[in-house]
């Protein structure tokens, strides 16, 4: 299908090219959502639910992981990019439609970390590693057959830490490498799916603030 917005091919072409042109595979993908409750299952107030909807803070969000990831790891290169889920449709018993925007999630492209930094891990790193993993169990305590997995809930612990209202449930944030090029294609075409099909502009998709590209 021909993207509805004629400028898609150039920009997504060059985006491509830059992340890709740190050659540094694997690239990690992580998807950071934002829940209603908190650690121990209970409501999160109406005020900081409202934020998952305000835009300004869920740049600042992302903006602090960005931070945490170049300070904990010594990322060198973030991409951070903004979806809405989808629309809410209510329609009453009079047929009359009510539509509620959906609330925002981020989309974060980042380059890997040396293994050196987990066989002599700074202060920062030790302190992740007595948090839980994805399935609820201290990471130092567990024992990873692949350093990509212990990688990951390093990651993912490193992201719920740097903001206080991401739900730190397993589902809140998703990180997973994509190892080949072509992956980090998909994945890119994934994240600028709304400016495709002509839905909002370039500016509303990509957080500048908190990530890593250069002009041409």
């Amino acid at each position: 299908m021909e993207p509805l917005n004629k400028n898609y091919g150039i920009i997504s072409d060059t985006i491509i090219k830059q992340i890709l042109g740190y050659d540094t595979l694997p690239v990690y993908f992580s998807v950071v959502t934002f829940g209603k409750y908190d650690n121990l299952g209970h409501n999160l107030s109406p005020i900081t639910i409202e934020k998952f909807w305000d835009r300004d803070e869920c740049e600042k969000t992302a903006k602090r992981i960005y931070n945490a990831l170049k300070e904990t790891f010594g990322t060198d290169c973030v991409w951070s990019f903004i979806e809405r889920h989808k629309d809410i449709i209510d329609i009453d018993n009079y047929g009359n439609e009510t539509i509620t925007k959906g609330r925002f999630h981020l989309n974060i492209l980042h380059t890997w970390f040396q293994d050196r930094f987990i066989e002599e891990p700074n202060r920062k790193i030790k302190r992740l590693m007595g948090d839980d993993n994805r399935f609820g169990f201290t990471i130092k305590d567990q024992r990873y057959q692949d350093i990509e997995d212990l990688k990951i809930d390093l990651y993912d612990a490193c992201i719920v830490r740097s903001c206080d209202w991401i739900n730190r449930y397993q589902n809140s944030v998703k990180t997973q490498p994509l190892l080949d090029r072509m992956d980090v294609e998909e994945t890119i075409h994934y994240c600028l799916k709304d400016y495709k099909n002509g839905k909002i502009s370039l500016q509303d998709v990509i957080l500048w603030k908190a990530s890593d590209f250069y002009k041409p």
